[in-house]
């Protein structure tokens, strides 16, 4: 058990790091407006927190390709594991290994930009202006750090957990809905962002009510 906590405080320690350093690459979010997503965008929204070895990230797809900027700021930190590119959407995936004792643990960092993509091709939201205008700025705790990042409004992450579906997420979404209530605007915003809609709702009657 000790070693275990060990590991995962070594995990946020890096995670923290990493998120200072786009921080400071990006004009502290704004060039490009990185949206923090994923399990350590839940600490914005309720204050508990699990460990989770992913830091993801999304961004809209805008002339040009961010992820080329990205990979470029990266490319001396972490291992590129994937980078792909069609039509109006990116994804790149980085690993980085950190020694911890005579072990090591590894962190991934995830981009996805113009789309969050699930695990089939139905499962997708789009990261379109008003994702990015909605986001808002928050400082959260990761380890011993207290940092600041950028995040996605409350509707907008909960779509994204609904999208998600694992056993996690469906806790997650009961603990969001404990603490905040359900998103206003819900139904229309799901129209707007996912491509998909009727799949939302399949999501939550399929994998998260049960």
């Amino acid at each position: 058990m000790a070693r275990y906590v060990e590991m995962i405080k070594a995990r946020e320690e890096e995670i923290a790091k990493m998120i200072e350093f786009l921080s400071k690459k990006s004009n502290g979010f704004e060039n490009p407006k990185l949206v923090l997503i994923g399990g350590y965008g839940l600490r914005a929204f309720i204050p508990f927190s699990r460990p989770t070895r992913d830091c993801d990230f999304a961004l809209k797809k805008e002339n040009g390709w961010h992820l080329d900027k990205i990979k470029k700021w990266l490319v001396d930190e972490v291992s590129i594991e994937t980078f792909k590119k069609k039509d109006g959407s990116g994804y790149m995936r980085c690993i980085k290994l950190i020694k911890n004792g005579g072990s090591k643990v590894k962190v991934s960092l995830d981009f996805m930009e113009g789309e969050v993509t699930g695990r089939t091709e139905r499962d997708a939201v789009r990261i379109d202006e008003r994702f990015i205008s909605d986001s808002w700025k928050a400082k959260i705790r990761i380890g011993d750090r207290e940092v600041e990042a950028r995040f996605p409004s409350y509707v907008d992450y909960f779509i994204l957990k609904v999208l998600s579906a694992r056993a996690s997420d469906a806790r997650d979404i009961a603990t969001l809905l404990w603490k905040n209530g359900m998103p206003e605007g819900l139904k229309e915003r799901v129209r707007e962002i996912m491509p998909c809609a009727e799949l939302f709702r399949e999501k939550l009657k399929e994998s998260i009510l049960p």
